[in-house]
């Protein structure tokens, strides 16, 4: 199961050239702001830039997308499609190209706004359409939606980087074979009458062919939800025989390291995740011939909706190549931690196991190499990998052998080098550099605190010493509204991380999981779980679901299909002790329909807590003088409705709303 969750944020992750690669970023979008057209449904902001000539070899091209919320509004509040398109090339009398290189779903930011900072940054590899990235491009940005205008919108920046050397393969030609969005599951008007085969002579010097798919579904019918909630297959065809099948789905936007956000960002949609890139739908055809005919089609999976319509949103491109450059030539791709890029935030900051993303660049298959990493200025780990790598495929890869940090925050390497046991014919991107900052700090003995909420079986977690390389603590099988605390004895200066899941199988109604411990959808059948990590007097040290979680405004349970957390047992890297511990306050179940549990910290040797009505009427109070604890109320006499809770501790007070139904 790691290894998948590991690749996902893999398909996501920076480039980082070395320094060995001269790199030249081209702005194309500098702080626009966007905004939608509730009369029209879109908006257009195209804007020129001046890439390297044509003599200029990329190696490869990212784009870059960041986004943030407008100066001095809030943020866009739906999930709303954006693409990017080359427009034209070599000026405005230059030919007509209208090509979606890149799409991405904006998330649901209800609640962020300008003063908040909030933003990110994603990447796509658009290498693909490197031969095309030469002087004067037009690069028009499509942002669609309907949502008001006058007090809501997102700044983005739009960049390319290019990093020149010796492509992988040479690029010869690109051709766009369709792009539209097309009515599914209408038997008047079948998709296949739109997704027409397309034929093409293919240049005398190709000598293999990607085709590159971008297909999302959107809007409902009502039978199936299709198309955004209903999964359906593509069937690619080259010269009428199936060469590939696949769903258009994502299943995994419960992953999403934009979390938490406003509205339903961890269902799982046809290709696509709110605050996510479209990834790109690839199939490589290799041993063609240059100068012949070819047909190729997308069939989908045969629909026949009830009423209503939803609509297949798909762009499809023809590369073509020649061979590839080299037989040999590994690439460290990316460093996913330690990281400070926020696409990479589930998984950092961490004390030990980097995480790195390799890929094949060689015609042979890549299976061996060794991977020499560390912090700079401290000594170096060796990692000895084997596995299978194809021709233009990835893998993930942990690396267990302990680092050495000689400092709470600086410089990581790492270098891939002997792949096969040979020299790389092509070494300029076999490194890679991120920076690091040393992560929490625990006492050597902690409590797991965990309230379960009303699906338990979704639960599990396990604390792994990742010094040693050895699990210490593995729990599940949790039962329904149920308190468990587990203390665990840590190894002194030695490094730990903590993951809590949420993707076990749902037994409740909605049969929904990878919804963390308090999704607001699912409240009023799951209820709400309760995840602290205390000392070993019972003080929280982190509460992980309790409150809000800083810029987002949302509840901190809100994590979708994990939570993760790396730590030090004692203080190895000269970090800060943990502060003073101030007032804390949970209370579950809420709603409730009996009794309520008030989980209390203190920051004194005294307090109170009451609860009161509406009308400011005092219905229950009682002193508590505990340093942490446990409070029941009992709600049985009381009629439906909203209630207050107050906590007193010294010079603290702090209100919670509850609802008795």
């Amino acid at each position: 199961m790691k290894k998948l969750l590991l690749t996902v944020f893999a398909a996501l992750s920076v480039y980082a050239a070395d320094a060995a690669l001269d790199t030249t970023v081209v702005t194309s979008h500098q702080d626009v702001v966007i905004k939608t057209d509730p009369g029209v449904g879109y908006t257009l902001y195209p804007q020129w830039a001046e890439f390297p000539g044509a003599a200029t070899s990329y190696r490869k091209v990212l784009l870059s997308l960041k986004f943030e919320c407008a100066p001095g509004m809030k943020c866009g509040e739906w999930d709303y499609l954006n693409h990017v398109y080359l427009g034209r090339k070599g000026g405005a009398t230059g030919p007509v190209l209208d090509y979606e290189i890149a799409r991405y779903i904006t998330p649901y930011g209800f609640y962020w706004n300008s003063a908040m900072n909030w933003d990110h940054n994603w990447y796509f590899d658009v290498t693909d359409f490197a031969s095309l990235l030469h002087d004067s491009v037009e690069v028009i940005y499509k942002h669609t939606g309907y949502e008001g205008n006058t007090d809501r919108g997102w700044k983005i920046n739009v960049k390319f980087i290019c990093i020149e050397g010796t492509p992988v393969r040479e690029p010869i030609a690109v051709t766009k074979l369709w792009s539209g969005s097309y009515q599914m599951g209408n038997p008047a008007n079948p998709v296949e009458n739109h997704l027409i085969p397309d034929t093409n002579t293919l240049d005398a010097q190709t000598k293999a062919v990607r085709l590159r798919l971008i297909n999302t579904g959107h809007g409902s019918d009502s039978a199936e939800g299709c198309m955004e909630f209903c999964s359906k297959y593509r069937s690619v065809k080259w010269d009428g025989n199936e060469i590939s099948r696949k769903d258009i789905w994502r299943n995994d936007c419960g992953y999403n390291a934009v979390y938490p956000q406003a509205g339903t960002w961890i269902y799982d949609r046809a290709g696509w995740c709110p605050g996510a890139p479209v990834r790109y739908d690839d199939v490589d055809i290799a041993g063609v011939t240059g100068g012949t005919q070819h047909y190729i089609d997308m069939d989908m999976q045969p629909y026949t909706a009830y009423k209503n319509f939803g609509n297949l949103m798909s762009t499809a491109f023809m590369i073509e190549y020649g061979d590839p450059a080299n037989t040999i030539d590994a690439e460290l791709e990316a460093i996913l931690a330690p990281s400070a890029e926020k696409e990479n935030k589930r998984l950092n900051p961490i004390c030990n196991s980097p995480i790195i993303v390799i890929k094949n660049n060689g015609k042979d298959a890549l299976t061996s190499a060794t991977i020499e990493y560390g912090a700079v200025g401290g000594t170096m780990s060796t990692f000895q990998w084997t596995g299978n790598i194809p021709f233009l495929e990835s893998d993930t890869i942990t690396l267990t052998t302990p680092v050495s940090w000689p400092a709470s925050n600086g410089k990581f390497i790492a270098t891939i080098k002997n792949p096969n046991g040979q020299a790389d014919q092509f070494n300029d991107d076999n490194s890679q550099t991120s920076d690091y900052t040393a992560p929490e700090v625990m006492p050597k003995r902690i409590i797991i605190y965990f309230r379960s909420n009303k699906d338990a079986s979704e639960n599990y977690y396990r604390v792994i010493n990742a010094t040693t390389n050895q699990v210490v603590y593995d729990r599940g099988n949790f039962a329904n509204e149920t308190t468990y605390q587990d203390t665990l004895n840590l190894t002194p200066g030695d490094c730990y991380y903590f993951r809590f899941y949420d993707d076990g199988a749902s037994t409740s109604v909605t049969n929904i999981n990878k919804d963390g411990l308090d999704f607001w959808a699912f409240t009023p059948y799951e209820g709400t779980g309760n995840l602290q990590i205390r000392n070993a007097s019972g003080v929280i040290i982190k509460n992980i679901t309790g409150g809000t979680s800083g810029p987002y405004g949302t509840k901190g349970g809100d994590f979708g299909a994990w939570y993760n957390l790396y730590f030090t047992a004692e203080f190895p890297l000269n970090t800060p002790k943990v502060g003073k511990v101030t007032a804390q306050v949970d209370i579950y179940p809420n709603p409730a329909t009996t009794n309520v549990e008030v989980n209390y910290t203190m920051n004194s040797n005294k307090g109170e807590i009451s609860l009161t009505d509406l009308q400011g009427r005092t219905l229950h109070t009682e002193a508590v003088t505990a340093t942490a604890g446990i409070s029941t109320i009992n709600l049985t006499g009381y009629a439906p409705g909203v209630y207050i809770v107050k906590f007193v501790s010294g010079d603290e007070t702090i209100v919670r709303k509850i609802v008795k139904k």
